[in-house]
């Protein structure tokens, strides 16, 4: 994987709460867990590394 970078997004206060607590109680990291979700979804429309 290539290097990381910061990255700003606007998102529901509520669903990021829930995002946390969920992310917390699997111990994973959100960080860790938006990368899954992003590669994921690339993989999905097609798209690869």
């Amino acid at each position: 994987m290539g290097r990381k970078v910061p990255l700003t997004i606007t998102v529901d206060s509520e669903l990021l709460r829930k995002f946390k607590e969920v992310c917390e109680e699997n111990d994973s990291k959100v960080s860790t867990k938006i990368n899954s979700l992003i590669k994921e979804w690339l993989e999905k429309n097609g798209v690869s590394k």
